[in-house]
């Protein structure tokens, strides 16, 4: 869910956020499958934390498949295994960082993004926790068209449907203990409505530039936490992430209080994808269809509009 930006001062937590951020470098691209990770005194030193918390966050990578370690030379991300590299869906010649070996290997939002915005009319059906990815890689998306990279679409379309923070049942974020906490749920809110904004104006400034004729821009809120992401685009191609619910401390205002809260962190996280295209498989095809069935019922159902 949300960025805690500095490391959490709670010890028994800080090995996540030190993990949560050198994952997301992994998948993110800018540590490439073969590039050597910084020292246990450099991660201490960026980090500010004790070697001990840097071991345990390497080991959660370790254990994940997304590095390795080689006696006397240091810690890599991973070349193969659980973590190798595999090709875009489009073809496109770009590495994706693949953190399971499967039939369907995880991805990154990025190229399949990029893909989407090629196409003559661009759709983003989006249920996630935030739109913090999202908004990053649309306002990438905007760059590219406004520097003439790619031809500008004829429109654009996305529906952004978010968790109701006005709802006091949220299941994430709440409290260690379980209790509910308006100041969560407020912090919560604010993330949000900026995601949502940055979001809005990169797609409405290439309206008013006369760039592309038709945006819109929709956001809805459902009254509970989604325990997956899902991005569909262009309704051909559906993106599915998880959130492990996971321990981390926030500083919560007025007063700056330090809370430990049970919360879902997916930026940065890798996606399985699935495409309903000509070549693909019915099984593909079908999950499609079936998450654009199941984002289209919550969303007449039960999503209501947002108020920002």
């Amino acid at each position: 869910m949300t960025s805690h930006g500095s490391v959490p001062r709670d010890h028994t937590h800080r090995y996540l956020s030190v993990a949560d951020a050198l994952r997301r470098e992994i998948n993110d691209g800018t540590r490439r499958p073969g590039d050597r990770l910084p020292t246990q005194s450099e991660l201490v030193s960026r980090f500010g934390v004790s070697r001990a918390t840097v071991n345990r966050a390497i080991e959660v990578l370790r254990e994940q498949g997304l590095i390795e370690s080689r006696q006397g030379s240091g810690t890599f991300v991973s070349r193969s295994g659980r973590g190798i590299p595999a090709q875009a869906g489009a073809g496109d010649g770009e590495d994706v960082w693949a953190v399971v070996s499967e039939r369907v290997p995880p991805v990154v939002l990025a190229p399949y993004l990029e893909e989407a915005f090629e196409a003559t009319e661009v759709t983003l059906d989006v249920f996630s926790m935030t739109t913090e990815t999202l908004a990053a890689r649309v306002s990438a998306q905007k760059t590219r068209i406004m520097d003439g990279e790619i031809r500008p679409p004829r429109s654009i379309s996305a529906r952004l449907m978010l968790p109701d923070t006005d709802s006091p049942v949220l299941a994430i974020p709440r409290l260690q203990d379980g209790r509910d906490d308006p100041r969560v749920r407020r912090r919560l809110r604010g993330i949000l409505q900026a995601h949502a904004s940055m979001l809005s104006q990169s797609l409405y400034e290439l309206r008013d530039r006369g760039l592309v004729s038709e945006v819109s821009v929709e956001v809805r809120l459902v009254p509970f936490a989604p325990q997956l992401k899902l991005y569909i685009l262009n309704r051909r191609l559906a993106l599915q992430g998880f959130y492990p619910p996971e321990l981390g401390t926030i500083t919560v205002p007025p007063d700056g209080e330090e809370v430990t809260i049970l919360d879902a962190y997916g930026t940065g996280a890798t996606l399985f994808p699935f495409r309903a295209a000509a070549d693909s498989t019915p099984e593909q095809v079908g999950i499609v269809r079936a998450f654009q069935f199941l984002f289209d019922s919550m969303w007449k159902h039960q999503a209501k509009e947002a108020d920002f």
